[in-house]
């Protein structure tokens, strides 16, 4: 079923663990993941819809249904895909209000296209906006589709008739990361890693998934030189910087226990662990650490910051989540029903506790260099994390150009907006001025 020619598209790709594990969360949030780039003028809208076909060519999965049976869980390619509205150009007064009538739609990945491009136009400028289910691609694997996008539109400026040729002997399957470590090493990974059972949860007013909305912040470059260079001077970097905060920001919103472990889940890219740092093809191949302290009064920032400096040095040391990730890959290996059951019989427990790690997720630079359409350059980029209903909750952090970009997704039925707001008030509060 998964076997094929070379340069012959298959029907069938197997998901791999991270695409069902992924499929699976959607029962905290809407796993989606939401990408903005500011244009500083216009593109070719009738290249790019041309373009984001082609990918669906060149990344076969880009093309597939996400399809569920008892045993097994599989992509199929689609036989509608030029049918499918995959691209959308769209005029309009209010480009901030269309950006979030489409942040806020949740695409269906059996029965929708699962990556949607559009174009939001004002009379200087476009927004191109690009959104996409997490089951398919995670932050990285969204890096490498920007990057493909990118550069097949630019070939179709050179040669209106350019062609892709698909990558179809790529795997996306974990392995790809398993096959360089030997067994003891995974499972001194898994062993020596700490924190998996929550110990709190960023306070909620309720459990309800309706009102859905998000906030974003941002630091400017002047700002993010002083940040960056006071962790360099404490020998820190910007995820252990932003990690402190976020902890100092938690501990004054909940003052939980003193002394008692507090853990934030860090998700982690698998792609550092191979030798070449980037995957065969578009793939899910994200993991999770965790990152506890416990609650001082008295702590200063610089002294939880060595802290986390500390835990996250330790934890690249022993491969970071690879070992808990081989773990998930041989549970999917059973049958597809028996998981769903078995995940739900989990989440459905730390929602009944009320439960669940705080998740602060640095998706990194979005390399400003390699992010242009012919002459049209990107002037901002940010991500938007998926929306959360409690007792989950993530917050979004990435940065173009020197500038960063916090955001969060909520339902304000599970959060009230102004403890959101506070705690970013919190954290632009705890980094260096």
């Amino acid at each position: 079923m998964y076997s094929h020619e070379s340069g012959k598209i298959p029907k069938r790709i197997r998901a791999s663990a991270n695409d069902n594990l992924n499929y699976l969360l959607r029962s905290g949030t809407d796993q989606q993941i939401n990408f903005i780039f500011h244009l500083n003028g216009h593109i070719d809208d009738e290249r790019m819809k041309k373009a984001v076909r082609l990918t669906m060519d060149a990344e076969p999965i880009l093309g597939c249904r996400y399809v569920i049976n008892r045993r097994r869980v599989y992509w199929e390619r689609r036989e509608d895909l030029d049918d499918l509205e995959y691209f959308t150009l769209i005029e309009s007064e209010n480009p901030e209000a269309e950006i979030r009538k489409i942040v806020l739609y949740q695409i269906d990945p059996s029965v929708e296209s699962i990556i949607q491009i559009k174009i939001i136009r004002s009379i200087e400028k476009d927004i191109l906006y690009i959104k996409s289910d997490h089951s398919v691609m995670d932050g990285g694997g969204f890096y490498d589709y920007l990057t493909l996008l990118c550069d097949t539109y630019n070939k179709l400026i050179e040669d209106p008739n350019y062609q892709v040729e698909p990558n179809v002997q790529a795997s996306r399957e974990l392995r790809q990361v398993f096959k360089h470590y030997r067994f003891r090493k995974k499972m001194r990974s898994l062993l020596r890693d700490e924190g998996y059972m929550p110990t709190w949860s960023f306070p909620a007013i309720g459990t309800g998934k309706t009102k859905k909305t998000y906030t974003l912040r941002k630091i400017e470059p002047e700002r993010f030189e002083r940040i960056k260079t006071y962790g360099k001077e404490r020998k820190a970097t910007l995820n252990d910087m932003f990690l402190t905060a976020a902890f100092r920001s938690l501990f004054d919103l909940k003052k939980p226990v003193e002394n008692k472990p507090m853990t934030i889940a860090v998700p982690t890219d698998l792609r550092v662990l191979m030798p070449t740092k980037k995957a065969e093809t578009i793939a899910n191949l994200v993991s999770a650490t965790f990152v506890s302290l416990k609650y001082n009064p008295e702590t200063t920032f610089d002294e939880m910051l060595l802290d986390v400096n500390k835990q996250m040095t330790k934890k690249k040391g022993i491969h970071l989540g690879m070992g808990q990730t081989y773990m998930i890959n041989n549970l999917f290996r059973l049958r597809y029903a028996w998981v769903r059951w078995l995940a739900n019989r989990i989440y459905g427990g730390l929602y009944k506790r009320g439960k669940m790690h705080p998740i602060i997720t640095n998706v990194g630079m979005i390399d400003s260099q390699k992010r242009y359409f012919g002459e049209v350059d990107v002037e901002d980029g940010y991500i938007i994390t998926p929306i959360n209903w409690a007792p989950s909750f993530s917050m979004g952090i990435s940065s173009y150009n020197k500038r960063i970009t916090f955001s969060i997704a909520f339902c304000e039925d599970s959060y009230d907006k102004r403890t959101i707001e506070q705690f970013l008030d919190l954290i632009f509060e705890e980094l260096p001025q």
